[in-house]
């Protein structure tokens, strides 16, 4: 074994690597991490503020997954519910989309849209298959606000929703309530919104809306009377219904109208101030101008008389009954009625006269110097009702005197319909007290006796009678026996074919048909020649020897 130098060892290369230099394997979490900042910045960019609403409950409202909408588009979402420091309220804390920011100002509302069932139909029906949700009404203030107090129920009008709002000063609410229908011919226009009682004044309004384009049906001639329920009465004109629709009969509502013989006008602008009359006919009827208070004082019964009864004259309404109360006479030791109305001078034509006041007492005056009364008349046989008649007797009365009590005029009366047939009856019975009805009873006992005397005497004579009459009824009886034998007796001889009876009808009934054709021939001989009447018939020509025999 020969020894051999070792080769030499070359030492090794040591490649020295960019310690800046990274991996590929990072990149994987960089860019991980890039689109998370991205994500995060955009969200930022895209997230409105967060504000708190508080509600009376939670019902509806869930924490990821409630929105909020506007107009049904979705301007953000409840991302926590809570409960308030005192634990009274909810608390939902909002958050707002970056569109939406605008939203969050001072005039704001909110509320939970849920299904409702209330006086204004039914609402929020699409929520039961959505969802509840928050819905928005968008301010238009420029204060910004986080906190809001929700509310309990959806506002009746939105902002910018076309329409008109009008104020109405009632004396009673009826049967109205927040979302009751406003109508006009029966169609529903608008809504009641609110209403406000002020005691400070004393004073009830009622804020109504009515939807465009409706409004302008609105003019400042327009009429607004209450048309809730049913309006049922029952007066001395008789028994009245009236009713707007099954809908108002439940919820109430408002109708109204323009005076049937107001000109044209321009349309009321918005917050005009009306007055809502209690029915439509209060409403309707013309202008009455300032009452009269009068005074009348019956000395009769006024049973059917009541409060709201009309005053008529020649069966027009002029006045009311205010009050119908009893009076105690002092001179006379008695009591009378005593009733107060209102008188309204306008209808009367007051302002037509020239030169009389514009109170009417002048006039009321003057027609009593003539011979005005007031009378009690029966309006309704049904119902008993009464009314008040001014009218004109036609027999002369006793003067009146006009006064006035306590300022107020006094108005004569008279008598009504039953208390002038009451001397009439009287007298009636007076007269029937004089007939001797005794006397009368005694002499026709007497006559009744007499006629049964002659009726004993007559008792011979009337069985005579009845045995001449029964024979004679014998008799005939005998005669119309033999006649229907006889009959009998012919209708056997006119059936047999062979007998002289029915041979000699044949002869005569074969005659009378040879007459009836001789003069059928001469009618028409005589239509052909009629000049043969005068000039008689010529003679038959001689038969030649061609012309058949």
């Amino acid at each position: 074994m020969t020894d051999q130098a070792p080769h030499p060892v070359e030492p090794p290369l040591v490649e020295r690597r960019n310690a800046l230099r990274l991996s590929l394997v990072w990149l994987v979490p960089l860019v991980a991490v890039l689109v998370g900042l991205v994500l995060v910045v955009r969200h930022f960019m895209h997230v409105g503020p967060e504000i708190v609403i508080e509600f009376r409950t939670a019902e509806g409202l869930e924490a990821g997954k409630t929105d909020v909408r506007y107009k049904e588009v979705v301007v953000g979402r409840v991302t926590q519910v809570g409960l308030s420091e005192d634990r009274q309220r909810v608390v939902a804390t909002v958050r707002l989309d970056k569109s939406s920011a605008a939203m969050a100002v001072e005039d704001s509302r909110f509320w939970v849209v849920r299904p409702r069932i209330g006086t204004a139909g039914v609402s929020g029906l699409n929520t039961l298959v959505s969802g509840a949700y928050i819905g928005v009404d968008a301010g238009v203030s420029t204060e910004s606000r986080r906190r809001f107090e929700g509310l309990e129920a959806p506002p009746f009008v939105l902002r910018n929703e076309p329409g008109r709002s009008f104020v109405l000063d009632a004396e009673d609410l009826g049967s109205l309530d927040i979302g009751s229908p406003v109508y006009y011919r029966r169609t529903r226009v608008g809504r009641v919104v609110g209403f406000v009682l002020q005691p400070d004044p004393d004073r009830l309004t009622v804020q109504i809306f009515i939807e465009s384009p409706n409004e302008r049906l609105v003019t400042a001639q327009s009429r607004f009377w209450n048309a809730s329920g049913i309006d049922l009465r029952l007066n001395a004109s008789g028994l009245t219904l009236n009713t707007q629709s099954l809908a108002s009969v439940v919820a109430g509502g408002v109708g109204f109208a323009n005076a049937p013989s107001a000109a044209p006008a321009a349309q009321a602008p918005e917050g005009t101030r009306f007055k809502l009359f209690a029915d439509r006919a209060s409403a309707l009827a013309p202008p009455d101008g300032p009452p009269m208070p009068v005074r009348m004082v019956f000395e009769e019964s006024a049973r059917g008389l009541s409060v709201n009864a009309p005053i008529e004259v020649l069966g027009v309404e002029v006045g009311r009954v205010r009050t119908v109360a009893l009076r105690h006479e002092k001179v006379r030791e008695h009591f009378a009625v005593e009733v107060q109305a209102d008188l309204y001078p306008l209808r009367m034509g007051v302002t037509q006269l020239a030169g009389m006041p514009a109170d009417g007492r002048e006039l009321m005056k003057q027609l009593v110097d003539h011979g005005l009364r007031a009378q009690l008349r029966t309006g309704n046989l049904f119902t008993g009702q009464m009314y008040v008649a001014l009218d004109f007797p036609s027999r002369r009365q006793p003067p009146a005197v006009w006064g006035l009590d306590d300022g107020v005029p006094t108005l004569p009366t008279m008598s009504g319909e039953f208390g002038q047939l009451q001397p009439q009856v009287m007298q009636i019975v007076q007269r029937l007290s004089q007939v001797p009805f005794d006397q009368i009873g005694r002499d026709l006992r007497g006559t009744l006796r007499g006629v049964n005397e002659a009726i004993r005497q007559l008792r011979p004579e009337a069985r005579s009678a009845l045995a001449g009459v029964q024979a004679t009824l014998e008799s005939v009886q005998r005669t119309l026996g033999a006649g229907e034998r006889t009959l009998q007796q012919f209708d056997r001889n006119l059936a047999a074919e062979d007998s002289p009876l029915q041979r000699n009808a044949n002869q005569t009934f074969e005659e009378l048909q040879r007459a009836a054709k001789a003069l059928r021939e001469l009618g028409d001989y005589l239509q052909r020649h009629p000049e043969s009447i005068l000039r008689g018939k010529p003679p038959d020509p001689a038969p030649t020897a061609a012309s058949p025999r």
